[in-house]
């Protein structure tokens, strides 16, 4: 009997429920991600997203607090046609709904092809320290740059930072107050993740699993 065909936008649904969920349940109220499905056969995962206005985008207030937090996520099958892959993902703290004043976000792309790492940091600050590395640069153009333009590492494909860490972050930094039994749900949701990177993990290199799960059964 043949397999049932992947439904991308129905994947894609289930995803932006997890993550209205999540946020509802550690630093929102009501605030509601949902799916669209894009005529390129891909789907994209926001908020207040439309088959009109996928270009717009917009952050949404954090409860009881001044910091607004965009999301953004373009999701595909995986190469098999079995499981939902993230192609690229952005998560942004901003003091505005249009996400022009930016605190920090959080980038992945992946293949990323300018020489950048596929999962990146970059905050919008200034430091007398590394304003005297950057002036210290060959290049005119590189001494003209600010740390906001940095591009910090953070954990590749398989552990980049997730939703989880950063409303973890905004809670114990004491800069969003979160929902009473906060850490239940995002201990759940962050299991849940890290369960779904190894299952993804397993596939990619199942001789290698094979090997680890022999060695700890010895």
């Amino acid at each position: 009997m043949p397999s049932k065909p992947f439904d991308l936008l129905a994947a894609a649904r289930d995803f932006a429920n997890t993550l209205s969920d999540l946020l509802n349940a550690t630093v929102c109220n009501g605030v509601r991600i949902n799916a669209i499905l894009l005529p390129s056969g891909g789907a994209v995962v926001g908020y207040r997203l439309t088959k009109t206005n996928l270009s717009t985008r917009k952050a949404f207030r954090l409860q009881r607090s001044c910091i607004f937090l965009g999301l953004s996520y373009s999701l595909r099958p995986d190469d098999e046609h079995r499981y939902l892959a993230v192609d690229q993902s952005f998560m942004g703290l901003f003091l505005d709904e249009p996400m022009e004043e930016t605190l920090l976000h959080f980038d992945y792309e992946r293949d990323k092809g300018d020489g950048y790492p596929e999962a990146h940091l970059q905050v919008a600050a200034e430091s007398p320290a590394w304003r005297t590395v950057l002036e210290a640069c060959d290049s005119a153009a590189d001494r003209k740059r600010s740390l906001e333009h940095l591009h910090l590492p953070v954990g590749g494909r398989r552990f980049r930072p997730t939703l989880e860490d950063l409303i973890e972050f905004l809670i114990t930094e004491r800069l969003v107050k979160g929902n009473e039994g906060w850490q239940k749900p995002l201990a759940a949701s962050r299991n849940q993740f890290q369960v779904n990177q190894m299952r993804a993990l397993i596939r990619r290199f199942p001789t290698e699993a094979a090997a680890a799960v022999r060695e700890f059964g010895a």
